[in-house]
C-alpha cells in the first residue's frame, strides 16, 4: 500500500493543471493541454457540474446529460461549391432561331404596316403590300413559337438543376453544417422539457382517471357481455360468427358503424345489435368507490416511466452524437461534396444557356 501511495504522489507531482479548465490535469512535459485540443474539436471529456444535479431516476443524470449538450462545438461554415466559382459559356440559340429583340422588331414591324395598310386601302396600287404583311406574319409566327419553346426548355433545364443543387446543400447541411447541429440541438431540448414535463403529465393521467371513471367502468362492464351467448332477434350463431370474424364479440365491441361493416348486416338486424348493447347498458351501475383502482394508477405510472427511459435513453445518445457532430462531419459530408461540385457546374451552364435567350 505504501509504494502505491509513493507512486500516486510520485505522478501528482508530474502533473499540471490547465490554465483554461480547473477540470484539465495532464502531464508536465506536454506545452499545450491535450483535453483542451479536443474540446476544441467537439469531444468533450470532463464536464463541470457545478452543484446543480437534477436526477429523474436510474442512473441517469439530466444536468450531465444536458452540460454535454451545451458543450458541444457547433461545426464551422461550410465551404461548399457555388455555381459562382464557375464561368461557363452559354449555348447559342439553334441556327435560324431569332433573340428576343428581333421578335419584338419583326411584331413593331408588323404593326407599322398594317396601320400603314389600312391607312392606304383606298389605293390599289398599295394592295401588294398585303403578301408582304402576310409572309412578315408567318415568319414572326413561326418564329416567336420555336423562340418560346426552345426558353421553355432552358428554363425548365435552370429550375431542375437549382432543384437538384438546392436539395443536395439542404443534406450537407443537415449532415454536418450548422444548420444540422442547430436542429440536433432543438430536438435534444425538446426532449430535455418533455423529461422535465413527466411529473405534471403524469399528475393530469392521473386526474383523468377521475374524469374517466364513469365511462371506463361501462366499457369494462360491457366486455362481460358476450355475443355468442346472448340472444339477440334475427342473430343466430352463424351471423354471431360473422360478426366475431370482424372483433365484434362483446357488447362493448358494438358500435352501429362496426356492424353495418358485416356482410349480412342491414339496418333492421343492425339495429337488433344495437337494441342489444343498449339494453346491457340499462344494467350497469357506477360504483364510485371503485371509480380509481391500484391497477388504474399502476397502469398509468408504468406508462409515464416508460415514456421516461425511452426519453433518457434517446437523450444519452444524441448528446454523445452532437457532441461528436463536429468532429464527424467532414466524413459524413465529403461523399456529397464531388456530386455537388457537378450539381453547381450543372446549375452554373444552365444559368448561362438561358441568359443567351
Amino acid at each position: 500500500a505504501k509504494a502505491w501511495v509513493a507512486a500516486l504522489d510520485l505522478l501528482r507531482q508530474q502533473l499540471k493543471k490547465c490554465t483554461v479548465s480547473a477540470m484539465h490535469v495532464y502531464p508536465a512535459h506536454l506545452t499545450d493541454c491535450p483535453w483542451c485540443a479536443l474540446d476544441n474539436q467537439g469531444v468533450i471529456y470532463f464536464i463541470d457540474l457545478g452543484e446543480e444535479v437534477i436526477t429523474t431516476g436510474g442512473d441517469f443524470v439530466l444536468a450531465r446529460v444536458w452540460a454535454m449538450v451545451m458543450a458541444s462545438v457547433a461545426p464551422p461554415a461550410l465551404q461548399l461549391p457555388l455555381p459562382d466559382h464557375f464561368q461557363p459559356t452559354g449555348r447559342p440559340l439553334p441556327s435560324g432561331l431569332l433573340r428576343r429583340e428581333y421578335i419584338i422588331l419583326i411584331e413593331i414591324a408588323l404593326s407599322a404596316l398594317s396601320l400603314l395598310l389600312c391607312g392606304l386601302q383606298a389605293e390599289p396600287r398599295y394592295i401588294i403590300l398585303i403578301p408582304v404583311l402576310a409572309a412578315i406574319w408567318i415568319i414572326g409566327s413561326l418564329t416567336s413559337k420555336a423562340y418560346k419553346a426552345e426558353i421553355q426548355q432552358r428554363r425548365e433545364a435552370f429550375n431542375r438543376a437549382k432543384m437538384d443543387y438546392d436539395h443536395l446543400v439542404s443534406q450537407i447541411q443537415q449532415l454536418g453544417g450548422l444548420e444540422g447541429f442547430i436542429a440536433k440541438r432543438a430536438m435534444l431540448e425538446k426532449m430535455k422539457d418533455e423529461i422535465l414535463g413527466l411529473p405534471e403529465e403524469e399528475k393530469r393521467a392521473l386526474v383523468a382517471l377521475h374524469d374517466t371513471a364513469r365511462e371506463r367502468q361501462k366499457q369494462k362492464f360491457l366486455e362481460g357481455f358476450f355475443i355468442d351467448v346472448a340472444s339477440i332477434p334475427g342473430v343466430g350463431p352463424a351471423r354471431k360468427a360473422a360478426l366475431r370474424s370482424f372483433g365484434i364479440e362483446t357488447a362493448a365491441d358494438v358500435t352501429r358503424r362496426s356492424v353495418k361493416q358485416v356482410k349480412g348486416f342491414g339496418d333492421h338486424l343492425t339495429q337488433a345489435v344495437i337494441g342489444w348493447k343498449a339494453s346491457c347498458e340499462r344494467r350497469f351501475v357506477f360504483r364510485p368507490n371503485e371509480a380509481v383502482t391500484p391497477a388504474d394508477r399502476q397502469a398509468v405510472m408504468a406508462k409515464i416511466a416508460a415514456k421516461r427511459h425511452r426519453l433518457e435513453s434517446a437523450l444519452t445518445v444524441g448528446a454523445t452524437e452532437l457532441q461528436r457532430f463536429r468532429l464527424h462531419a467532414p466524413a459524413r459530408t465529403m461523399p456529397l461534396m464531388e456530386p455537388l461540385r457537378q450539381a453547381a457546374e450543372k446549375l452554373a451552364q444552365a444559368q448561362a444557356d438561358l441568359s443567351r435567350c
